[in-house]
């Protein structure tokens, strides 16, 4: 896997000067040094930690195009910035980076409840699949973009109480998470 420079896409769509950067480049760097450090204690390859390290920094990239007071963004909801940086990675080339941003919501969307709570998002499924996928899903479950708890990790038990509140389904999967992931 060819290594690329992440920060020429960072630069591109959220840039330096914006109210959003700090934010997000601090939010994304926490989450990414979690899911490296998950990779490496489960000993992934040299292949899967790369690829980890670039789809966790560009994974919240359709924050760019979301309305959002605190990071000084204007668009479309906030739940549609995973569906909104998988275009933006799509357009750049990047379609495996693309399935992360596009899927790393929670636990993962399930059709059913895009549907029930009217999401606007596409009816279909939003699940984290390769473990790649569900490693920087995980990660991210501890860290906020709010900017009073942006440098403070969340337990395991904040994280479970959070998760919870979606139901038993998605609690399983984060049980089913920690069992691979917290060795």
């Amino acid at each position: 896997m060819k290594k690329f420079w992440y920060f020429d896409l960072i630069y591109k769509y959220i840039k330096t000067d914006s109210k959003a950067y700090p934010y997000y480049i601090i939010h994304v760097s926490l989450v990414t040094a979690k899911a490296l450090e998950i990779s490496t204690r489960l000993n992934l390859s040299e292949e899967s930690r790369q690829f980890i390290e670039e789809a966790t920094m560009l994974h919240d990239i359709g924050v760019c195009e979301v309305e959002d007071e605190d990071l000084g963004t204007h668009g479309k909801e906030y739940i549609t910035h995973g569906v909104s940086g998988a275009e933006i990675l799509r357009k750049e080339g990047l379609p495996k980076h693309a399935k992360v941003a596009e899927n790393h919501t929670g636990v993962g969307l399930y059709k059913d409840q895009i549907i029930k709570n009217n999401l606007p998002l596409p009816h279909k499924d939003f699940i984290p699949e390769t473990i790649e996928e569900r490693i920087i899903s995980y990660a991210d479950l501890f860290y906020s973009k709010n900017p009073e708890k942006l440098w403070q990790e969340k337990s395991l038990a904040e994280v479970r109480k959070w998760v919870e509140k979606f139901g038993q389904k998605y609690s399983d999967i984060l049980e089913e998470w920690i069992k691979e992931f917290e060795v």
